[in-house]
C-alpha cells in the first residue's frame, strides 16, 4: 500500500510537468530581449567574419522625392470688379487661353454712370474753380480785390482739383479711360480685360449675377514661372542646393522624364520635418495645372558621407542594424540610421557614434541574423 501511494505521486508530479504551458518568445521579441549571439569555433571558420569601421567616402546618389507642380503667389490672379455690380456677359470656361488686354467680362451698374456724372461735375467745377482764381488775382493786382476772396478761390480750386484726381483714379481702376470721356459717351458698361498670357483656373461667377467689389470673378494663371515643389525629409536637406539637376516623372507619364533644376531650397523645416526645394523645368511640358503630383529623381553629388557595404546592415521591421564585435565569439545587433546607397555601399547618419575601432562586422550580416532568430526560438 505504502508503494502504490508513492506511486501515485509520482504519477500526478509527472502529469503537473507537463501539463504546464511552455512560453516560446516570438522571433523578433527575442532579439528584444538579447540582442547578442555566442558564435562557435565552427560558427566563425564558416562564417568569416570581416571586422572595420564605417569608411569616409565621397558619394553621389539619387535622392527621389515626391512633389506637386506649383505657381508663386504673384502669378495667380484674382480678378474682381472694385466697384461691384452685375456681371452682363463673360466667355470664360475653365481652361481657356487668355491674351492680355482681352475683353473677358463685361459689367454694367448704375454706379458706373453716376461715378463719370461726378467726374465731368468735378472737371466742370475745377474749370470754373480756375477762372475765378485768375480773376480774383486780377483783381488783388488791381488792388480792386479782397486777399480774403483770393484765399476763397485758391481754396476751392486745390479742393476741386484733389475730387478730379480721385474720380480720376476711381474711374481708372474699373477700365474707364477719362482722356476719352465726355458729357456724350457715358455708359452704364464697363469692359474687364486680362492682365496677363495664360489660362482660365476658376469661373466663380455666372450671368446677371451681383458682384461684390471683394469678390472673386475668375482665376487667371500665369504659367510664366509655374515651377515644381518638391518635398525633402531633414536628412536629405544638407545635400540639396541650388543648381542640383532633377528629372521630374508625371504620374500619368511615368516612363517621360523632363529635366529640371533646383533654383531655391527653403532651408526652415514645416511641422512634419520637411523642406521644399523649387525647381524650374528647362523645358515647360504641355498642359501643367498647379496641383499635378510628380515625383522627382534628385541628383545628389560629393556628399561626404561614413559608409559601410551593403552586406553589413540588415533590415528588421522599419529599422536598419548592425553587427558590431563584443568579443573574441560575441557578436551584437545594434540599430543605426542610413542614408544614401550606391555602389555598394550604404551611408550611415546615425547609431556608429561610438563604437569602438575596428568592431563593425563588414560582412554575412544576414546570416548572423538568421542565427540570432534561431537561438531566440530556443
Amino acid at each position: 500500500m505504502k508503494y502504490s501511494t508513492h506511486i501515485l505521486i509520482l504519477i500526478w508530479f509527472f502529469i503537473q510537468s507537463c501539463s504546464g504551458a511552455k512560453t516560446v518568445p516570438e522571433p523578433d521579441a527575442a532579439i528584444e530581449e538579447s540582442n547578442a549571439i555566442n558564435l562557435t569555433q565552427d560558427q566563425l571558420k564558416a562564417l568569416g567574419l570581416q571586422y572595420g569601421d564605417p569608411v569616409k567616402t565621397s558619394m553621389s546618389s539619387i535622392i527621389t522625392v515626391q512633389g506637386k507642380i506649383d505657381l508663386p503667389p504673384q502669378n495667380l490672379i484674382s480678378v474682381n470688379f472694385p466697384l461691384g455690380g452685375y456681371l452682363k456677359s463673360t466667355k470664360l470656361i475653365p481652361g481657356m487661353q487668355v491674351s492680355k488686354g482681352e475683353v473677358i467680362a463685361f459689367m454694367e451698374d448704375q454706379a458706373i454712370v453716376q461715378m463719370q456724372q461726378d467726374y465731368l461735375s468735378a472737371a466742370a467745377r475745377l474749370d470754373l474753380a480756375g477762372l475765378e482764381l485768375e480773376r480774383q488775382k486780377a483783381l488783388a493786382e488791381a488792388r480792386a480785390g479782397t486777399s480774403r476772396a483770393l484765399q476763397q478761390a485758391q481754396a476751392e480750386q486745390k479742393l476741386q482739383a484733389v475730387a478730379v484726381r480721385s474720380l480720376q483714379e476711381k474711374l481708372k481702376l474699373i477700365g474707364i479711360d477719362v482722356n476719352a470721356l465726355n458729357e456724350s459717351n457715358i455708359s452704364g458698361q464697363v469692359s474687364l480685360r486680362s492682365t496677363i498670357n495664360g489660362y482660365v483656373s476658376k469661373v466663380n461667377v455666372n450671368t446677371g449675377k451681383y458682384v461684390l467689389p471683394t469678390e472673386t470673378m475668375f482665376e487667371l494663371i500665369d504659367p510664366e514661372d509655374i515651377h515644381v515643389a518638391l518635398t525633402l525629409f531633414e536628412k536629405d536637406l544638407p545635400y540639396v542646393q541650388k543648381g542640383n539637376q532633377v528629372s521630374i516623372h508625371f504620374m500619368d507619364e511615368p516612363g517621360k522624364p523632363y529635366a529640371a533644376e533646383v533654383i531655391l531650397v527653403n532651408k526652415g523645416l514645416d511641422d512634419d520635418r520637411t523642406a521644399t526645394a523649387h525647381c524650374h523645368f528647362k523645358v515647360h511640358p504641355k498642359n501643367l495645372l498647379p496641383g499635378m503630383f510628380v515625383e522627382g529623381d534628385l541628383a545628389v553629388k560629393n556628399k561626404q558621407v561614413f559608409a559601410v557595404p551593403d552586406e553589413a546592415l540588415v533590415r528588421l521591421g522599419n529599422k536598419q542594424y548592425i553587427f558590431v564585435r563584443k568579443s573574441d565569439n560575441v557578436v551584437e545587433l545594434k540599430s543605426v540610421v542610413t542614408g544614401l546607397s550606391k555602389d555598394g555601399k550604404t551611408e550611415l547618419t546615425t547609431g556608429y557614434e561610438g563604437i569602438p575601432a575596428g568592431t563593425v562586422v563588414l560582412n554575412q550580416a544576414y546570416k548572423l541574423l538568421g542565427i540570432l532568430k534561431n537561438s531566440g526560438e530556443e
